[in-house]
């Protein structure tokens, strides 16, 4: 089972929260980046189910930039929202995760959420990797620019471990 995107943000704003730590837009999606590739290769299925893009910034997912665009490069306060189709009314994406999966998430979460933006921003522009091969691909052209998760498992499968 994969995880809406906002949901996975909320868990991470939460968790900085209670760390005390400021996350921004650009911070929030590589964060959420990062637990995916994480997540990819340690269970082996996709921790969410959104498109991933690259974008000149590194990967970021579409619907965490325009929740969180309001805040610019400042701490993100809120939480990411969606409408819910049966009342119209926009409701706050919430998670669950089973005991395992919560512990290898938070454990993540507190680890990059430490990190400057720009060092995360740094790490997934790494040449070969994801990110660098979707943006600087050698076909005549790619409009999606999505990262696959082909891509993200086979790259992080050889440089991450658990």
């Amino acid at each position: 089972m994969s995880y809406d995107v906002r949901a996975i943000a909320n868990f991470v704003l939460d968790v900085a929260e209670v760390e005390r730590r400021a996350v921004s837009n650009l911070h929030i999606n590589k964060i959420v980046y990062f637990l995916h590739a994480d997540f990819l290769v340690a269970f082996s299925r996709p921790l969410l189910s959104a498109k991933i893009e690259a974008w000149t910034h590194g990967p970021v997912f579409r619907e965490l930039y325009r929740e969180f665009k309001e805040y610019g490069n400042s701490e993100i306060t809120g939480r990411a929202r969606y409408l819910d189709p049966d009342t119209g009314q926009k409701v706050k994406a919430l998670y669950a995760f089973d005991a395992d999966e919560e512990v290898f998430l938070k454990d993540l979460v507190k680890k990059y959420i430490a990190m400057k933006p720009g060092a995360l921003v740094a790490q997934s522009h790494i040449g070969g990797g994801p990110w660098d091969q979707t943006w600087n691909h050698e076909t005549r052209t790619n409009a999606s620019m999505r990262i696959s998760d082909e891509l993200i498992k086979s790259w992080y499968g050889k440089t991450v471990k658990h």
